[in-house]
């Protein structure tokens, strides 16, 4: 005990309640004794934990804030301050703390893992392992840090390194709820879904009281096709961290699978970008709800490409509430830019931030490109709407139609990696066929087949045998404006879930898809079709991580597609 609690009864007293675990009684005493003595370090960091482990978070962090203000040098009160702060959904603010405190003290295990913590939720992926992996190197048996760090390279696709973080920590702690939940979360990764579904249900009460199981659960009963399983563990999940990114995109990809649209499109808003999340861009911009405006509404592309396009189907009805429209996609979705200037109700796409300061008419509001389903109310019998809704640009078609004219008929482009974000990495490999695979039944196919296939995966070249049969012009292709305009000279299109596959549909296109067990809550509605699209077949996994089976009906397709032909041969 400090000299300071010490020679105070009352905050003697709250301290030893607080030790007990009675909260509300030691809470009185905190508050009684803060209000006779503010500044007492000791009471502000002791109450303030108190106030913490109650769930009253804007208490927590005034008495953090009130200390770090009088003792900048204070560790411990940086640290938790920023752990407040980042459970409260600030964890921009929180970094600032964080760093601190770990300047300060360089051997602070536990500011080193929120610090990770606060990475992780602002996505900074590398950041946020090597604070883990600090946090795990100055404290071995740190078993909260271990269960970070292991989640973590999870959701990096890491699962070997994740593995061998969480075996020895799991040794040494059996009874840890978030280091058994995260090594069942690799298992799931590495193929045993199953399996690790059945470990996970059968903890219950014993890892109750743990956020990351119960995200976790939600995760694998969302993956094995249980929607409504997924949102109660995803909902316990939120109870008990109420500003968790996962849990909070899972109960809404929960709803949104079983066409909860009202209730689901309502959660998604949750996200930061979302109309019910926090403020992430353009402050002095104010947010869209939907009405008429008189005025030039703004559009934020976000997310993946393929999100963009989806989503973009709404850009008409949203037109038709407003005087002008303009579409923002600035980042990595640039390369949509020409494919959504075709789009009926754009007056204009930026690719740059800094164009709107040019503009001779400045904003009046504006929403995330996704929040249009939430703020137009769209309702399941209102999809798919107008199809084809994109179009390639028919400068591009003149360029690439002579190139395509050259290739025999039937044109079959395809497409077999995805490139997910940083913060689903591991959905990269999951989404993604080996083009291996693909060989037999492009071999033994007729067909002329395109590659569509850009970004980071093994290209045509690699494969002596198949580069005679798959023309590459990718080379060529500078955005989605060449992809729209190739995909216009083809007659089928074969990919996996990638933003190809979007873009073709959306074009009206007949896509068929190779989908993952595991699928995007898009494509759960119903086995083999997509109400988004209505010209996409999907050829979806049986089992998790087995590609065999829909290749196999692939091939037969491909065979069937080609049959009519053959016989007029003859």
């Amino acid at each position: 005990m400090s000299a300071s609690a010490a020679t105070r009864p009352d905050l003697s007293r709250a301290l030893e309640l607080h030790r007990a675990g009675r909260l509300a009684d030691a809470e009185k005493l905190y508050a009684s004794y803060l209000a006779a003595h503010p500044d007492d370090a000791v009471a502000l960091n002791n109450g303030g934990v108190a106030a913490m482990q109650s769930g009253d978070r804007a208490l927590a962090i005034s008495r953090f804030q009130r200390l770090v203000a009088r003792s900048p040098e204070h560790a411990e009160g940086l640290n938790n301050l920023g752990y407040a702060l980042t459970r409260s959904g600030r964890s921009e603010e929180a970094l600032r703390h964080l760093e601190r405190a770990v300047a300060i003290r360089p051997d602070y295990a536990q500011a080193h893992n929120n610090l990770g913590i606060a990475h992780e939720d602002l996505l900074h992926r590398d950041k946020a392992i090597r604070a883990f992996e600090r946090a795990v190197t100055l404290a071995p048996a740190y078993a909260d840090a271990a269960a970070n760090l292991g989640d973590a390279l999870n959701r990096d696709g890491e699962t070997a390194r994740a593995r061998a973080v969480l075996e020895p920590a799991l040794a040494s702690r059996p009874a840890h709820g978030g280091l058994r939940a995260a090594l069942v979360a690799t298992e799931a990764l590495e193929g045993r879904l199953d399996e690790a579904l059945r470990t996970l249900e059968g903890m219950g009460a014993s890892a109750s009281h743990e956020p990351i199981f119960w995200a976790t659960l939600g995760t694998l009963r969302n993956w094995a096709g249980d929607a409504a399983g997924s949102e109660g563990a995803f909902r316990r999940a939120l109870a008990l961290q109420p500003h968790d990114r996962r849990s909070r995109f899972g109960l809404a990809s929960s709803l949104l699978a079983r066409g909860l649209f009202e209730e689901g499109w309502t959660a998604f808003e949750a996200r930061d970008e979302g109309c019910l999340g926090g403020e992430a861009r353009f402050p002095g911009i104010a947010r869209w709800d939907g009405r008429t405006i008189d005025g030039t509404l703004l559009l934020i592309g976000e997310q993946g490409l393929g999100d963009v396009v989806q989503f973009a189907r709404f850009i008409p009805e949203a037109r038709r509430r407003v005087h002008r429209l303009i579409v923002l996609l600035d980042g990595g979705r640039q390369s949509l830019a020409p494919l959504l200037a075709t789009l009926s109700g754009v007056d204009e796409v930026l690719t740059d931030e800094a164009a709107l300061a040019g503009l001779s008419e400045q904003p009046l509001a504006h929403a995330s490109l996704l929040s249009l389903p939430y703020l137009l109310g769209l309702r399941l019998e209102d999809l798919p709407g107008a199809i084809p809704y994109l179009f390639a640009p028919e400068a591009r078609r003149a360029v690439w139609r002579p190139r395509l004219d050259a290739v025999p008929r039937p044109r079959i482009g395809i497409a077999w990696a995805a490139y997910a974000r940083r913060d689903m990495a591991y959905i990269t490999r999951q989404k993604s066929i080996p083009l291996a695979l693909l060989a037999p039944a492009i071999s033994a196919s007729t067909a002329s087949f395109v590659s569509l296939q850009l970004g980071p995966s093994e290209t045509v070249g690699r494969h002596e045998a198949l580069a005679p049969r798959i023309a590459d012009f990718t080379t060529d292709i500078g955005d989605f404006g060449d992809t729209a305009a190739i995909i216009a000279e083809l007659d089928l299109v074969i990919s996996t879930d990638t933003s190809v596959a979007h873009v073709a549909a959306a074009l009206g296109k007949p896509v068929w898809m190779l989908d993952r067990y595991n699928t995007c809550w898009r494509w759960r509605l119903a086995p083999d079709s997509s109400p988004w699209y209505p010209t996409i077949h999907i050829f979806r996994q049986k089992s998790f991580g087995d590609w065999s089976e829909p290749l196999s009906r692939l091939a037969e397709a491909l065979r069937a597609l080609e049959a009519p032909r053959a016989a007029d041969d003859r």
